[in-house]
């Protein structure tokens, strides 16, 4: 775009320039001949200010989103609900397919997952048993004990009919059979004891049981929660895999493709290509992309100002802003892609459409000269310097053209072939017009504006 512009005007200088020449009016900017003495030339100097500009590049309209549906499973087409070019609706269902052995496993896993809610029931029912027993086994440890008191005092109140039978028997109060049995009943009495005890220790060791059976019903309960948890995540997995039978819109749009008939068998390929059954393309928003060349990389930011013409609407335009870029160039084109997103209510902007985008962009604190100070030859361009009186020819480099002024980017010696380009200072005192007559190190007159 750059060297068209500058081929035009520099053909345009060229017909000036051969113009001005033969002509010799009073009025071109520079008169005299070198017989009468130095040339007389118009300087100026470069300005600064801002150049408006645009990148201008193809781009192609696509679809918002679009996306392939696929078949999970093996299964024969049962219904097809939809066809090409339909409208959509996000979850609308498009086809449903015949799958036995995941309907199978969805009825099993239901199944299982009764029997676990039954186990579940039935081991808290257990548990509640064996919570029962251990507090009917409790109160028989205190009866046990209290019992083991009695025996105790029964015991000790012997020992005392003992000694006050021994007592009597020496003082002959009562007989020696008398003395027997009293001592019979002290060891009776020691001998409850030691049962009362032993009862104690077993009423202990029912209750220790009894609670240990607790404690295993209500760990069996909790093997039965957890086998429940499992076999409802099992059946809710069966339950989510016979939802893939349904193939359901994945958002707004339409139909852009089937390739399926009622009966079909999809054996889906693992590891491979697989022809979707349907393609949904959502439009009410359609995507612009762009490649844009390196050198205007920088200029294509988000945010920026576009307009999109498609030619196949009758050069219709509609303006936009850049939504988003790739923000990295492709190693193999050297471009950036950028996409711009457009409202798209009518449908008119179908994708696939070719376009062409124009990407506002400027220039600030651009150096400007007016072009005819610029001169073309040999894709080269030059402007002469005015240094102390002679004509000091550079080679320069040029940007953007702007009503009538071009962006001088650097310069160099006209001589210099290579080398660093020294940056335009705006001090310059550039010649402007009839570049052609001039010679490099030619001593010119300024001429200086009517008053």
């Amino acid at each position: 775009m750059r060297k068209s512009i500058v081929h035009i005007i520099g053909a345009g200088l060229v017909v000036i320039v051969g113009c001005t020449k033969d002509s010799g009016s009073k009025n071109s900017p520079v008169s005299g001949t070198p017989t009468d003495g130095p040339i007389r030339v118009v300087v100026t100097t470069p300005k600064k200010q801002t150049i408006a500009w645009g990148i201008e590049q193809p781009g192609s309209v696509q679809a918002y989103e679009t996306t392939p549906l696929v078949a999970k499973f093996p299964g024969y087409v049962k219904q097809l609900a939809v066809d090409i070019g339909d409208k959509v609706k996000a979850g609308q269902l498009l086809a449903k397919l015949s799958i036995p052995e995941v309907e199978l496993e969805v009825k099993q896993k239901a199944a299982l997952l009764e029997m676990a809610t039954a186990e579940v029931v039935l081991a808290r029912r257990s548990a509640e048993v064996s919570v029962q027993t251990a507090k009917a086994v409790e109160p028989l440890v205190t009866v046990s004990l209290a019992n083991v008191d009695k025996a105790k005092a029964d015991g000790a109140r012997w020992d005392s009919e003992v000694k006050r039978a021994k007592e009597s028997y020496s003082k002959k109060v009562i007989d020696e059979q008398q003395l027997d049995e009293t001592v019979r009943q002290a060891a009776a009495a020691v001998a409850a004891t030691a049962s009362a005890e032993a009862t104690v220790q077993a009423a202990k060791a029912n209750l220790k049981e009894a609670q240990a059976k607790v404690a295993r019903a209500e760990a069996e309960v909790a093997v039965a929660l957890g086998k429940e948890k499992v076999a409802a995540a099992a059946a809710d997995i069966a339950l989510a895999l016979s939802e893939y039978a349904e193939i359901r819109a994945p958002f707004d749009g339409v139909v852009t493709a089937r390739n399926v008939h009622t009966g079909h068998f999809l054996q889906p390929t693992s590891g491979g290509r697989v022809e979707p059954l349907f393609v949904v393309a959502r439009l009410d928003t359609v995507r612009i992309f762009v490649e844009v060349p390196e050198l205007q990389a920088e200029k294509a930011k988000v945010g920026a100002a576009v307009i999109v013409r498609v030619p196949a609407l009758s050069h219709r335009e509609v303006a936009g802003t850049i939504t988003r870029t790739a923000g990295v160039l492709s190693p193999e084109s050297r471009t950036l892609r950028v996409e711009i997103d457009l409202p798209n209510t009518d449908g008119s902007l179908r994708p696939g459409l070719y376009c062409n985008v124009r990407i506002a962009a400027n220039s600030t604190d651009a150096q400007v000269v007016p072009a005819a100070a610029v001169l073309f030859a040999d894709e080269t361009a030059y402007c002469y310097q005015l240094e102390s009186g002679k004509v000091m020819k550079l080679r320069v480099q040029v940007g953007r053209a702007d009503k009538g002024n071009l962006e001088l980017l650097g310069k160099r010696l006209a001589h210099l072939s290579s080398g660093a380009w020294q940056p335009i200072t705006g001090t310059e005192s550039i010649i402007v017009g009839n570049l052609g007559a001039l010679v490099d190190g030619q001593e010119v007159q300024v001429e200086l504006p009517a008053q």
